[in-house]
């Protein structure tokens, strides 16, 4: 698994953001996926590696946050559950969502190492809790939270 230091982001906009681990979500884990962000050089963290399948999102989302992980997820109903948005807030968290199904473990894979830059910009501009979309043309797009 990739590693990362504990440093936080540097705030000058001159130089690119610090990497930080993608929590890997067990629903849109796939070892092609993995395969992908480690050719890639990419840091990220898959869910089966630090939490057991049955954990309760919520507790999975509040650990995230004290690492300061920025989570991937294909779960597109995330952010209208009540009990998951309200850990979201409250570890104030950058969520990532697949917004297409039908996409293979390797699509998936190469849209997140097309969009790992625009992930981290995201990251470091907007203040959490924040989603964003992650889109099959490798687009990354704020979307809006419930109320």
């Amino acid at each position: 698994m990739n590693r990362t230091s504990g440093k936080r982001f540097a705030s000058s906009s001159g130089s690119p953001p610090e990497p930080r681990p993608l929590f890997i979500d067990r629903c849109a884990w796939s070892a092609a996926l993995g395969k992908a962000l480690t050719q890639a050089g990419i840091a990220f963290v898959p869910h089966h590696e630090h939490f057991r399948h049955d954990t309760p999102d919520e507790d999975w989302l509040a650990a995230a946050a004290d690492k300061r992980w920025l989570v991937v997820t294909r779960d597109q109903r995330i952010r209208y559950k009540a009990n998951e948005l309200a850990a979201m807030r409250g570890a104030r968290l950058h969520v990532f969502v697949f917004t297409q199904g039908g996409l293979t473990g390797a699509q998936t894979g190469d849209i997140l190492v097309r969009c790992h830059a625009a992930i981290l910009r995201q990251a470091v501009a907007v203040a959490p809790p924040a989603f964003f979309s992650l889109t099959r043309s490798g687009e990354v797009k704020r979307l809006g939270v419930r109320a």
